[in-house]
């Protein structure tokens, strides 16, 4: 959008106090050339600043100023080679300072203001990291015409601005329009004017890296371009290694903010995960990030990328699922390493949401997907999730982080807002809810445990969320469980239980399924009938749809005194082909024939571990079959669990009593199987 004026107001405000004569008016350029001043990554003791003069080669002075007195000067020179853009860096100032400043044109020893006024200011940031608050709003997916997030966020006053990628929307890689979409973005009034006092920097999405969909090998030849325009619009203290990539990070005192990219390095090599499999982030960010990651003292780390950290169900490859395998990584990395306070953000969809991913890092892992910050939403790509706590498919959105120190247990306060001070959702966490005992083990963890001593409900640290709920009259029965209670279901009245969320990771890479079942009658001989003592559905609630990867049952085999134990999985199978997404598809059934007579009327343990290459049986304590995955991978996403029958509730129902259901992430011990067994009464 360009200006709709002859003359820049910054020379308007200099001709009307005398500072620039009618005279000098030939070297200024006019307001569609002029970008700035944009304040950039701002810390404790250093600034940066960005001002493009116009189509002009120049040299330039920034000052400084405390208390209306110069303290620093810093000259650089506006060059066609940057496509005029100069930056200034300063350093050696004073945290949690508010200074102001000014930027001069110099012609000899004369020197002209251009950039000058009563918002042009900065504060260096607080490094405490308690009894501080600081606040942050995030923005993607935002065009270049007028907007109303960008004065709210003036009126609220936010300390930093994240424009988290598709900000703005280019679709090219050739450089003069890269250059001019940057330009225009920077021009959006609301924008210049936030920007001239509150730093605004960020990272990419596909159409800012040039391409719908884009990844590093389908823009091998035109993501040099874009990267050009993108530095050369942005004052970051950081882009990628230097030459490649722009990710970075900014160090708020309370929170720091690592600004990934998932775009230059995608599908270019392998994976540092899993060399078979092409990556996402690229060795050398994969190592920077673990690194500060590690490193960062911040009570609050937010890792956010334009991109989401799910599946987003639709024909296209850029999420985090497709690269399953570095996102699992990273967030086993943060388990392991019991590092706190983290939360995941991301954008795209041009839909806002909330989930809760329940112990994923050791404690309930926060995800907060902000999106579109204009008006066009995509409504079907508002997808399930067993982890979706919220969502609203609207426009003009954006989201604000604020940490704050200020009170006994700091806390990280998320809002979905909208402008005219709309507030959607507000989400409080609380600093020690996220994070791990030093002496706490990391796995494998109960996630799911329904003893049915009274009740259906879950026992597990999960806690409600998860509760089972009766269908069709199954009963709690007191007496001659195997452990005290249990549950008696009727196959003739299609009993069951279903729970309506899940319990384990995206695409669990390890887990166990523990239970006690006494079968009252069994599928009969010679007949195609099956009962199923549990299995996994897609969406959490009974229907057809594939995702069981957890399914256990029982069917007649072709001897009269045998039943199989049968087991089934459903996971996800890797891309056949480079920039093509994984798949998910069933794997079973895998086999085990035990005698009836063990089974009728008697109480019995088994349990199942599955870990991405093969699935283990266990019954009454003791490994009975072992079977190999011919597709080795993790298990697909599901969203809840049928307990006394199969996926779709009714049909292929269990007859009789079951007991203590568990189910743990990761792949217990044949030893600590043995001794669940040995739990019993009897």
């Amino acid at each position: 959008m360009k200006h709709p004026v002859v003359i820049s107001k910054v020379v308007s405000i200099a001709l009307f106090t005398g500072l620039i004569s009618f005279a000098s008016l030939g070297s200024i350029a006019v307001a569609d050339e002029v970008v700035g001043p944009i304040v950039g990554t701002v810390e404790p003791t250093t600034a940066r600043i960005l001002y493009r003069p116009g189509k002009i080669e120049t040299k330039l002075q920034l000052t400084v100023l405390k208390n209306g007195q110069p303290i620093k000067e810093v000259t650089t020179t506006a060059l066609a080679a940057n496509d005029f853009v100069a930056k200034f860096e300063v350093t050696g100032l004073k945290p949690a300072t508010n200074y102001s400043y000014q930027i001069d044109e110099i012609r000899g020893n004369q020197k002209e203001p251009v950039a000058a006024g009563k918002n042009h200011t900065f504060t260096t940031v607080d490094p405490a990291r308690k009894g501080n608050r600081v606040s942050a709003s995030f923005a993607s997916c935002v065009d270049i015409e007028p907007n109303g997030i960008w004065s709210e966020m003036e009126k609220l006053g936010v300390d930093t601005v994240f424009l988290m990628g598709d900000t703005p929307y280019i679709d090219t890689s050739d450089l003069a329009i890269v250059r001019e979409k940057q330009r225009q973005l920077l021009q959006v009034s609301d924008l210049e004017k936030l920007a001239a006092h509150t730093p605004v920097v960020g990272t990419w999405d596909d159409h800012d890296f040039g391409l719908n969909n884009g990844n590093g090998l389908n823009m091998m030849n035109g993501k040099g371009k874009t990267r050009q325009g993108f530095v050369e619009y942005r004052a970051h203290s950081q882009y990628g290694n230097g030459s490649e990539g722009v990710y970075h990070k900014v160090d708020l005192g309370m929170m720091e903010v690592f600004l990934l990219d998932p775009r230059f390095f995608s599908q270019t090599e392998p994976s540092p995960v899993d060399p078979k499999q092409p990556t996402c982030f690229g060795a050398e960010q994969w190592k920077w990030l673990l690194k500060s990651l590690k490193e960062s003292k911040a009570p609050f780390k937010v890792l956010s990328m334009g991109a989401i950290w799910q599946d987003k169900k639709n024909r296209e490859t850029d999420d985090m699922f497709t690269y399953w395998y570095e996102r699992d990584a990273l967030l086993d990395f943060i388990k392991t390493q019991k590092i706190s306070g983290v939360v995941l953000l991301g954008g795209d969809i041009h839909v806002a949401r909330h989930l809760i991913h329940p112990q994923r890092v050791g404690y309930d892992l926060h995800d907060f997907i902000i999106s579109p910050g204009h008006t066009r939403t995509i409504t079907s790509l508002n997808v399930y999730h067993p982890s979706l706590e919220w969502s609203l498919v609207e426009g003009w959105q954006f989201l604000t982080l604020t940490a704050d120190g200020t009170t006994e247990n700091a806390k990280l306060i998320a809002e979905f807002r909208q402008p005219d001070g709309v507030l959607n959702r507000k989400v409080e966490i609380e600093l020690n809810a996220m994070t791990v005992d030093s002496g706490e083990k990391t796995s494998p963890e109960l996630r799911a445990h329904w003893n049915f001593d009274n009740d259906f409900k879950n026992e597990s640290p999960l806690g409600s969320r998860i509760d089972a709920t009766p269908v069709n009259g199954p009963t709690i029965t007191q007496l001659d469980g195997a452990l005290g209670g249990s549950v008696h279901f009727s196959r003739n009245k299609q009993q069951y239980l279903t729970v309506p969320r899940s319990f384990l990771d995206d695409n669990s890479a390890a887990h166990t399924v523990s239970m006690w079942f006494k079968p009252e009658t069994l599928p009969e001989h010679g007949s195609s009938s099956r009962s199923f003592l549990l299995e996994s559905t897609a969406e959490g609630e009974p229907n057809q749809t594939g995702a069981w990867n957890l399914s256990l049952g029982m069917r007649a085999t072709d001897q009269p005194d045998k039943i199989n134990l049968q087991l089934y999985t459903y996971t996800v199978k890797p891309a056949l082909k480079p920039e093509a997404a994984p798949t998910t598809g069933s794997q079973g059934p895998f086999n085990m024939l035990l005698d009836r007579d063990q089974l009728l009327g008697k109480w019995n343990h088994v349990a199942f571990t599955f870990d991405q290459k093969r699935l283990r049986l266990f019954v009454n304590g003791k490994q009975v079959s072992e079977h190999a995955l011919p597709v080795p991978g993790p298990a697909c996403e599901t969203g809840g669990l049928i307990i006394g029958g199969h996926r779709a509730g009714t049909g292929r129902n269990f007859d009789g009593w079951i007991d203590d259901v568990r189910i743990f992430q990761g792949q217990i011990s044949a030893t600590q199987i043995s001794e669940l067994r040995n739990e019993s009464k009897d």
